[in-house]
């Protein structure tokens, strides 16, 4: 099976490219939507594997371009994802057409089982990945809900980190004010010694 193996960790690629290979699969790799949609084209896989969160063209967009090429669409498309991971994601990608939806991270047997059953199921004529959302607003309504979700998310993360740092950060000023009133009070004591001899 050739695959398309979509992420922007180059990292989380490699990882991929090396469990699949491992396996006999052949696997082209694309750091986003877009490089993964030129890329399918050009050469269609027999099935894509994507991240969701990714520069230029997330996961999501990505599968509603997926399905609305006639080339394409017949093709299985998985999400493999660490950050939207909450049911409502799941429900909404399987409604753009996603055959599974797949949360990182999974170990190599287990991640490489589940793709071969996808491909084996939709060999047999049992794939899922339909798009089940016909009313376009709707569709994109609930794209913005996903990712104004993980941006709240996102930024109360970062207030909670920060607000983390500022606590860190008084807590070390306390110590290094400590510090320089005991180093001074011993240059004190030292000089009163030194005077005194």
């Amino acid at each position: 099976m050739r695959l398309l193996v979509v992420d922007d960790d180059s990292p989380s690629r490699y990882l991929m490219e090396s469990v699949f290979s491992a396996r006999g699969h052949q696997v082209d790799s694309a750091s986003d939507g877009q490089d993964a949609l030129d890329k399918a084209r050009l050469n269609p896989p027999d099935m894509v594997i994507t991240d969701i969160l990714m520069p230029r063209m997330d996961g999501y967009r990505l599968c509603i371009e997926w399905h609305q090429d006639f080339r394409l669409s017949g093709i299985p498309f998985v999400f493999y994802t660490a950050t939207y991971v909450e049911d409502a994601d799941e429900s909404f990608a399987l409604t753009l057409g996603a055959d599974a939806f797949l949360r990182k991270p999974m170990d190599s047997p287990s991640l490489v089982r589940a793709v071969e059953d996808i491909q084996r199921a939709s060999k047999s004529g049992k794939r899922p990945g339909k798009p089940k959302a016909t009313d376009e607003t709707g569709v994109l309504r609930e794209y913005n809900d996903r990712l104004v979700s993980k941006l709240e998310k996102k930024v109360a993360d970062l207030q909670t980190a920060n607000a983390e740092l500022r606590s860190a950060i008084e807590l070390l000023t306390d110590e290094v004010g400590v510090k320089d009133t005991l180093i001074r009070r011993l240059n004190e004591e030292l000089a009163a010694r030194e005077s005194n001899r």
